[in-house]
């Protein structure tokens, strides 16, 4: 059987003229993850580049000629030289800089845990501690695998969720960190998270939550009382207001839409969000048009059509584009 014994200078040299088999590649690979293999391995690049040697150029032969006849200086074998160095430096770099990415991806899958939903799909999951999430579409979360609910309970949201927190005996916080560097933090508690593009916006439903965000580069911290909608915006615009109805935040776990005078163009950045697909307008008139109501949609086309009856507009498609007109 195979092993890293089996690797010398005549088992690089048969693999750099090709003739390794699939598992004399991988065991080559595994091999050159232990730094002390390194020199040899380029000992014997160089050494089967100088004996194989794949890029002449006439250019420099002729340079050679002009410049010194046929004298001992040889320009040709020079530049060669040079340049079988530098690549040999450079495919060093590129093999140690693919070992380090390989590490850190293998280190994220191993120690973390990462659940995501399609465009239009809404999942539920149970967390380790027994603490509820409804991931809305074209979003993800990302935990501790290993130590989620006895060092930490923090979660990484990317897209929008909704979370029904346990209490834990220790009194242990619940912290959702957002792309947009906003950190949710609380002990029991229902709540919903939205963070996409550079915006921000948590809206609480039960319970008390604490917010911590930089604004005008100073850290701030904000308590959430039941009601409360905390709105971060890439413009710097920070908000807080009060909702007599929380639960319309909430209505897309059902794939349910609820509208109080929402604009067309806000629609559109809810279709791209959740269903991937880009809603064009005839004019900006038409992109300002708001709509009333609730619609129940579990693929874009649902919704669009329901819009288009509902203002009378005809609409056609393309790809994942709508394009709305009179």
């Amino acid at each position: 059987m195979l092993n890293g014994n089996t690797i010398n200078k005549q088992f690089l040299l048969n693999h750099f003229a090709g003739n390794s088999t699939p598992l004399q590649k991988k065991l080559i690979e595994e091999w050159l993850a232990l730094p002390e293999n390194i020199e040899l391995y380029y000992e014997s690049l160089d050494e089967w580049e100088n004996e194989n040697a794949q890029f002449v150029t006439d250019d420099l032969k002729a340079l050679n000629k002009i410049l010194i006849g046929e004298e001992t200086v040889n320009i040709e074998q020079t530049n060669r030289s040079i340049y079988f160095t530098y690549k040999k430096f450079a495919i060093a770099a590129v093999i140690i800089l693919m070992i380090g990415c390989s590490f850190l991806l293998a280190k994220d899958t191993i120690f973390y845990k990462t659940i995501d939903t399609a465009y239009g799909e809404v999942k539920f999951v149970v967390l380790p501690d027994g603490s509820f999430v409804t991931l809305n579409a074209n979003s993800s979360i990302k935990y501790a695998r290993f130590s989620f609910g006895e060092i930490n309970r923090e979660v990484f949201l990317n897209g929008e969720a909704d979370f029904s927190v346990v209490h834990t005996k220790s009194n242990q916080k619940f912290v959702v960190k957002t792309n947009n560097n906003v950190d949710v933090t609380v002990l029991g508690t229902q709540f919903s998270v939205y963070t996409r593009n550079a915006n921000d916006k948590v809206v609480l439903r039960k319970g008390k939550v604490s917010l911590v965000f930089n604004e005008n580069q100073t850290t701030k911290n904000l308590i959430l009382r039941p009601g409360d909608e905390f709105t971060k915006s890439k413009s710097g615009d920070n908000r807080i207001e009060h909702l007599a109805n929380t639960e319309k935040e909430v209505a897309w776990k059902n794939h349910d839409f609820l509208f109080e005078g929402t604009s067309l163009l806000e629609i559109a950045e809810m279709l791209k969000d959740d269903f991937g697909v880009i809603a064009h307008f005839e004019d900006e008139s038409l992109a300002q048009r708001k709509i009333s109501g609730s619609f129940h949609a579990e693929k874009a086309e649902d919704l669009i059509e329901a819009i288009s009856q509902l203002l009378d507009l005809n609409y056609k498609t393309k790809n994942n584009n709508f394009y709305f007109f009179e």
